[in-house]
Formats: C-alpha cells, structure tokens, sequence
C-alpha cells in the first residue's frame, strides 16, 4: 500500500507538469529491459524520478480582481442609505429603482387610459377629403 501512494505521488508530479496521462504510460511501459525487471515498483519508481520532465516555467499569478466600486448615498426616496452601484451611471439601488419603475410605467399606462379615443380611420379620412385639418389628438390614432 505505501509504494502505491508513492508512485501515485510521482505520476502526479508528472500529470501537475502538463504530461497527459497516455505520455506518462508511454514512458513507463516503453523500451523495457530485454533481461527483465526485478521489482516493478522499484523500476517504476526509478522511471519515474529519472525521466521526469523539467518544471513548466513559473506562470505569473493571476491579478487580483478590481476592488468593489464605493459606496454611493441612493438617490431614491425614503430613508437615506447607500449602495453599491453595479454601473457606473445608477443613482438608485436596486429596490429603488424598480419602485420608480413601477410608479413610471403606472402613469404611463394611466395616462394612455385616460387619453380620449381617437376617432375612427374612416372620420378622420371624411375629415381629410372635406378640406378640414386633422388636430393632434385626432391624427395620432394611425
């Protein structure tokens, strides 16, 4: 049990050095001695320490991510408090935000109910035809 963890840890310091585990049988099962072997454990060991390839050249560590924006004062209604923006241009947290959302697209929707109706297609071409001018409210039904 002890001389498996053994070349297990040497065969994992080949596979932590970029050789695939079909190269690393490769080498271990090619070009045998013609006389025989006595242990093979101590042959694996010994293929394992003589022909391992050289250490892959140092990778640079990765940069540190970017720091958390600050913390800005929401510009939203209520109670003051701060947050941090997930865009640079957001003035109002995520709660805020969606609340103004809200209250927007309710007068919106508001408002267009309680626009008066646009007279029929037919009126407003009657309307045309006879010289008349089409106001504003009337013409933007098309």
């Amino acid at each position: 049990m002890r001389e498996a963890r053994t070349l297990a840890g040497l065969a994992a310091e080949w596979l932590r050095r970029g050789v695939t585990a079909a190269d690393l049988r490769r080498v271990l099962c090619s070009g045998l001695p013609s006389e025989g072997v006595r242990t093979a454990v101590g042959f694996l060991a010994h293929r394992l320490r003589e022909k391992l390839p050289a250490a892959p050249e140092s990778v640079p560590a990765p940069e540190p991510p970017p720091p958390p924006p600050a913390l800005i004062v929401c510009a939203g209604p209520g109670e003051e408090h701060m947050f941090r923006p997930h865009v640079p241009w957001a003035t109002t947290c995520g709660p805020c935000y969606r609340e103004e959302q809200r209250a927007f697209w309710a007068d919106a929707q508001a408002r267009a109910e309680a626009a008066p109706e646009p007279p029929p297609w037919r009126e407003r071409f009657a309307a045309v035809a006879a010289g008349g001018a089409v106001s504003d409210a009337e013409g933007s039904g098309c």
